[in-house]
């Protein structure tokens, strides 16, 4: 079934789609064979914990596709992504608890293309927001 988004009826401070989970060994097993991004501190306690962190803990890819999730969960099938930014300022490690969260922050017609601004979040249950980001969506028009 397909779900359009239009621009039109997109309001600033619209909360995009919300969701939370915990961060397993399974998931962090599942994280770096998918990935093959076996650098020991995403996978190595011990490791991890001489660096600073206070596990392993998820990549930069992992935490790109949770913001890229909720952003387009909430633009719908017709819908384009075309900018995500993001600052990893935080670990988000073995036994957090992650909540992806967003908000429509402005829209804007430029060049013309129906934009949406959105901020985007990553939260863990240790420090609060972890990763703040950006994202900027194209969505279709009703009138064509």
């Amino acid at each position: 079934m397909t779900r359009n988004v239009y621009w039109e009826d997109v309001k600033e401070g619209d909360i995009l789609p919300t969701y939370s989970f915990e961060i397993t060994t399974t998931l962090i097993v599942d994280q770096v064979s998918g990935s093959q991004d076996y650098n020991y501190m995403h996978h190595d306690t011990a490791f991890a914990r001489r660096q600073g962190a206070p596990d392993a803990y998820v990549n930069t890819g992992f935490i790109e596709a949770l913001l890229s999730r909720s952003v387009t969960d909430f633009m719908g099938d017709a819908g384009f992504l075309k900018k995500l930014k993001h600052q990893m300022r935080r670990f988000n490690a073995l036994g957090d608890t992650l909540t992806v969260s967003g908000k429509v922050t402005a829209k804007r017609i430029e060049g013309g293309e129906n934009l949406v601004e959105c901020d985007v979040w990553l939260e863990n249950n240790r420090d609060g927001i972890s990763v703040p980001g950006t994202a900027v969506v194209r969505l279709p028009s009703r009138a064509g």
